[in-house]
């Protein structure tokens, strides 16, 4: 389905939302071995946490696979680098603080020291805890309810997690999560409600959307409670409903070469999959070379100074693959594409360089997704 932005740009009148600038962090080295094991780590904790609520597995990731890769490389940390992220508030009076936010995960999560709810007078101790397996920790603390805000939106009586560490510092002081926050995806056992839906309800917003637009080369913002069409420079193409119960899914192309039932992932910085799915796929790409690293993992490099012309088509829209947002680090000639393969990742994972080829809406009232080509 298209919407004429010339249409919409009346209707975004009579709404309201805010825009905030994201950036990303540029201090770590691009590295396949963080980013997988960060990524690892998320999706083991997710997975853990939905079958020990309902019994069932999510199957993303292989756990027996995971554990014995875990066991093997002990608690080492890498540096995690290239995280989009924005600047919010929590508690009044407003205490901000960065965040990341994550279309991979459900909660908003600081760390200890980037909120104090002794010092809001709008915090509410919900006398519970979280706690879950979580990269080289164990991640635990306590459950509030205070005001978050982005922007101008301020919502009360939001579900946050005050954590009893630094467990983001490398990185950013909260994780926002943006994905289905249900029982049985939401590592809180709250009634109080995510932002977007407190935002909703306290009508704040006319329209629970999020919308991603991120420049690899220029301006990137994250716009809440509505399209900001200006940042647009095409139709607005829109996927059929989100039937997945957690996670924003897609089926792509990539130079027409189909990923099916793919995870969008903006918590990650690389594109993802089964290991021997990602060597074939990478073969059928013009210009890239595919290597195999001394950990078997399938990945592909370029000549920096030729690079391929690579094109998505998501919902029906054809965008191109910056390159700027394909490269994953280079050594003197030679350009690292920004995928690779892993051994214990069952589904495809869509990572920010997908992101990075257009603006991206998340439609939480109706669960469908738009793109547009942006400005």
């Amino acid at each position: 389905m298209l919407l004429l932005p010339t249409f919409a740009l009346v209707l975004a009148g009579f709404s309201s939302a805010v825009r905030i600038d994201l950036s990303r962090d540029a201090k770590g080295e691009p590295s396949f071995e963080a980013e997988l094991e960060h990524l690892h780590h998320k999706y083991y904790a997710l997975s853990k946490l939905h079958h020990n609520k309902t019994g069932e597995h999510l199957n993303v990731l292989n756990l027996d696979l995971f554990n014995k890769q875990k066991r093997a490389h002990g608690k080492t940390h890498l540096r995690k680098a290239k995280a989009w992220s924005g600047h919010i508030e929590v508690g009044f009076p407003p205490q901000k603080t960065t965040a990341v936010f994550d279309t991979g995960s459900a909660d908003l999560v600081f760390d200890k020291s980037d909120y104090n709810p002794k010092k809001s007078l709008t915090s509410k101790n919900l006398h519970k805890t979280f706690d879950f397996d979580y990269y080289d920790r164990h991640v635990e603390g306590d459950l509030y309810a205070d005001r978050v805000a982005i922007g101008g939106v301020k919502a009360w009586n939001v579900a946050v997690g005050h954590g009893k560490d630094d467990y983001n510092k490398d990185v950013c002081g909260a994780t926002f999560g943006l994905s289905f926050s249900t029982t049985t995806r939401s590592f809180f056992d709250v009634e109080q409600d995510a932002f977007i839906w407190a935002a909703k309800k306290q009508h704040l917003i006319q329209s629970s959307t999020y919308q991603f637009t991120l420049r690899p080369n220029g301006k990137a913002s994250l716009n809440v409670g509505n399209v900001d069409f200006s940042e647009l420079n095409s139709l607005i193409h829109w996927s059929n409903k989100n039937t997945d119960k957690t996670f924003w899914r897609a089926d792509v192309k990539l130079n027409g070469h189909a990923i099916k039932n793919a995870i969008l992932d903006t918590g990650t910085s690389i594109i993802t999959g089964p290991n021997e799915e990602v060597g074939k796929f990478l073969k059928k790409l013009d210009g890239i070379k595919v290597e195999q690293g001394d950990d078997g993992l399938y990945h592909g490099t370029y000549d920096c100074k030729n690079p391929p012309r690579m094109e998505f088509e998501v919902f029906g829209k054809k965008l191109v693959f910056p390159e700027a947002a394909m490269q994953q680090g280079y050594v003197g000639d030679t350009c690292t594409f920004a995928m690779v393969g892993s051994k214990v990742i069952n589904d495809w994972i869509l990572g920010s360089p997908f992101f990075e080829i257009g603006s991206f809406i998340l439609n939480y009232d109706l669960r469908h997704m738009g793109v547009a080509q942006f400005t």
